[in-house]
């Protein structure tokens, strides 16, 4: 993992990601680079006090990052960051806003996200009811089965006073397709994990996309050879959808956030 300065200017849409620059590249060649860079935006989630703004605040150091954009914090309730992960850039722009000020509804429409982030406190059980509700609708609205959806046990470090066990929150990640992880921003357990984790699984969402448009045009194809009734056209068409679906077949585990 390789992070680089960069220099941000110039008043910006709080849907914008931060421009990453270097000195003496020319202005017009810094926005053709930008306008590669892709931009997701990932929402948190949780209940008053789990801790949300907390990790936020310790992915701004995580030696995985570039310098974020800090002229989103105060108005906004946004910060955004960019990363190199397996040598591809990106810019994450995490929205942090506080449980009583906007609904998860209205955050969804708003913002659209590529991912959300549900964080509950391990020594509260209130807040856990509060991150299942959450759950639930995501559920509901089948955005966990579409987008990247991450549930995030925080305070690990407060052992002695834990009310939810991992087992609790692997069963509730694990029954919505979530996945799942325990950190402390605390003593920054688990929390680049976490930045690296949310990364890979948009990643690994786009990718999957992208292999479910091309095999419905496969699908498209074989649908014609079927028409023919060439037996070593349909022959072949079965060789294709069978190792298809063994390149797809891999294990599970919802604490494994380099995986689907």
């Amino acid at each position: 993992m390789f992070c680089r300065n960069s220099n941000v200017s110039g008043e910006r849409s709080p849907f914008d990601g931060s421009c990453c620059s270097g000195q003496g590249v020319a202005a017009d060649s810094t926005e053709s680079e930008a306008e590669d860079v892709p931009k997701y935006r990932v929402v948190l989630l949780g209940d008053s006090g789990v801790g949300k703004t907390a990790l936020v605040s310790q992915f701004m150091t995580s030696e995985y990052m570039n310098t974020y954009d800090a002229s989103l914090d105060d108005e906004f309730g946004e910060k955004t960051v960019s990363i190199l992960l397996d040598g591809e850039e990106s810019e994450m722009i995490f929205i942090d806003h506080p449980h009583i000020e906007m609904s998860l509804e209205n955050s969804l429409s708003t913002y659209e996200p590529h991912a959300c982030v549900v964080v509950y406190s391990i020594v509260s059980r209130a807040s856990f009811q509060v991150a299942e509700e959450m759950l639930n609708y995501l559920w509901k609205e089948h955005f966990t089965q579409e987008r990247s959806v991450i549930v995030v046990g925080n305070k690990s470090d407060l052992a002695r006073s834990r009310t939810i066990t991992a087992n609790e929150g692997k069963q509730l990640a694990t029954s919505r397709e979530c996945k799942f992880i325990e950190t402390s921003s605390g003593i920054q357990h688990n929390v680049d994990e976490l930045l690296v984790g949310v990364l890979k699984q948009i990643r690994l969402r786009e990718m999957r996309d992208k292999k479910l448009r091309r095999r419905g045009s496969k699908s498209k194809m074989l649908s014609k050879l079927h028409g023919s009734k060439t037996a070593l056209s349909l022959n072949l068409a079965r060789e294709i959808l069978n190792k298809m679906c063994l390149n797809d077949s891999k294990s599970k585990s919802c604490e494994n956030l380099h995986v689907l």
